[in-house]
């Protein structure tokens, strides 16, 4: 009887090891309503509704580090690590950057010198640099991921474990305090002067990010999903976020090395993933709304490569011909989400050399991503 329940247990291991495991409804929730705050807030959104865009930018970017983190795995060999860490994050980074490439080869009466010139700024991974400023998530991504990962072994041995969280909150203080000084910042290279915007891949804010991703990792790993549940986490944290960016309305862009304040910034973006957080628990209950927003969330990856340069398209086209600039936003923002997901379900998911280059597995491989990078 033992070896029999030894046996049924070994199976279940290798079987369990074998499929990935079922994807969490209410972060694929979160991950659509993210990404479609991300889309709202690239456009002449702060034009139309100034308090919103106040409302976004205080919290958005922290929270896609913070979901991103939640499916980490630090205990993974190092180069098992680096390699998903390629696959998932910068292939997709190149995959695009190589699209505008020739794109702009083929489309258009530039050079293939000055082409070649902002590719080669662009893999620099700064939003000062590529075309689609948005890319600029990914190759740091990437990097917060490669922190997050030696953080973890640096520390993994701490003993109490609240000296990591001190250590943790130092660094993310220092990076804060420090994010201006290479934004932009001058040398010299065989005596001519240069000036760059921000480091390779964001790696001088990369402790800022990196705060929110191990948060993340960390609430996950204790389980502690159950307070997204509750009724008084959804309203005291909607009616904080709403009281703080009113009264205090200090901004996170953290692309531009904005951060207006160390203690207001930090509570609005925490208190804005709570909100985020406990709205999809509560979206996870409507049968006809949860899968709209998860379907989202499961493509935003796509969404947020392709929605800059469809929302710019037609933002131009249907203010020429409405001359309103309040209907013209609402339509190119609603292309901006619907053209990705066409994308994706015609062109990308059909086709596996290119899904794979886009960070996706196959249907039946699919597991949790955030934003397709865990």
């Amino acid at each position: 009887m033992m070896q029999d329940t030894q046996t049924l247990e070994i199976c279940s291991a290798i079987f369990q090891s074998n499929f990935p495991p079922k994807r969490v409804p209410y972060v694929d929730i979160a991950k659509g309503i993210g990404i479609i705050l991300v889309v709202m807030g690239h456009n002449d959104f702060a034009l139309i509704a100034p308090f919103a865009h106040k409302l976004i930018y205080s919290f958005h970017m922290p929270m896609f580090f913070f979901m991103s983190g939640m499916f980490f795995k630090p205990d993974m060999p190092f180069l098992n690590f680096i390699t998903n860490r390629f696959h998932r994050v910068l292939k997709p980074f190149l995959a695009i950057l190589l699209l505008i490439f020739f794109a702009s080869l083929s489309f258009s009466k530039i050079s293939l010198l000055i082409a070649g010139r902002r590719l080669i700024k662009a893999m620099y991974g700064s939003g000062y640099y590529i075309d689609w400023v948005q890319l600029w998530f990914l190759p740091h991504l990437f990097a917060v991921s490669l922190f997050a990962y030696f953080f973890f072994q640096v520390v993994k041995g701490m003993r109490p474990q609240w000296l990591r969280w001190i250590l943790l909150a130092a660094l993310y203080t220092a990076g804060i305090l420090s994010m201006k000084l290479f934004w932009p910042f001058e040398f010299s290279v065989f005596g001519k002067a240069l000036t760059l915007h921000g480091l390779p891949y964001g790696l001088d804010m990369v402790a800022v990010s990196s705060f929110f991703f191990i948060l993340g990792y960390e609430l996950n790993q204790h389980h502690k999903e159950a307070w997204f549940a509750k009724e008084i986490v959804f309203v005291v944290s909607g009616a904080l976020l709403l009281f703080m960016v009113w009264y205090f309305p200090a901004r996170i862009d953290l692309n531009l090395r904005q951060f207006d304040s160390l203690v207001i910034n930090t509570v609005e973006a925490l208190t804005g993933i709570l909100f985020i957080l406990a709205l999809s628990r509560r979206l996870e209950r409507i049968g006809w709304l949860s899968p709209i927003f998860s379907y989202v969330g499961q493509a935003s990856l796509i969404v947020l490569l392709f929605q800059v340069p469809i929302q710019d398209f037609w933002g131009q086209k249907l203010f020429a011909i409405t001359e309103d600039q309040s209907i013209s936003y609402w339509l190119s923002f609603v292309a901006g989400v619907i053209g990705p997901l066409l994308i994706n379900a015609l062109f990308i998911r059909p086709n596996t050399i290119v899904r794979e280059w886009f960070g996706q597995s196959a249907p039946e491989e699919q597991r949790h991503m955030v934003v397709s990078t865990t």
